[in-house]
């Protein structure tokens, strides 16, 4: 399988991928779930893990002209007027980090030991180590309260890195 880098408009990630899947091609966007403050509350954003660009991929009797036409797509990326292919090593990396809806878990590629910071919904952030991940919802951390190590099990969402 060859998989295309397309560039798409700003903001346009989804609208692209849309667009080009009504037309038969199959593409990859992986995305990421990112955790922000607002108005003191925690909020789960979803955006691309490489904002401006999906993967396509391009049968061997599929035109590859009609990409550069498609309503949220900028261009294809091209090297030297030739189409820029990704090495199906790479490609592989990056869909097997990713879950079955296409987000990328950053906490795979979390070890036992690591520093990370987790927040409260009070908006403090504690400073912990990973130990090790329960399921897709919880993992257990080492906290440091007054030269003491407790284990404590937190929600993933609430994990910054």
């Amino acid at each position: 399988m060859k998989w295309l880098v397309v560039q798409t408009k700003v903001n346009c990630e989804h609208k692209a991928q849309s667009n080009l899947v009504r037309q038969g091609y199959l593409c990859f966007l992986p995305k990421i779930l990112k955790v922000s403050m607002k108005f003191n509350r925690l909020k789960k954003i979803t955006k691309p893990l490489f904002p401006g660009y999906i993967f396509v991929n391009l049968k061997s009797k599929q035109s590859w002209s009609k990409i550069d036409y498609t309503f949220g797509v900028r261009k294809i990326m091209k090297i030297n007027e030739k189409l820029c292919y990704i090495p199906n090593s790479i490609f592989n990396e990056i869909k097997n980090k990713c879950d079955s809806n296409g987000f990328f878990s950053e906490l795979k590629t979390l070890k036992s030991g690591d520093n990370i910071k987790f927040i409260k919904s009070n908006n403090f952030a504690f400073d912990a180590e990973f130990l090790e991940l329960i399921d897709s919802k919880r993992s257990f951390v080492l906290l440091d309260i007054l030269k003491r190590k407790i284990k404590v099990k937190i929600n993933n969402y609430q994990i910054l890195f």
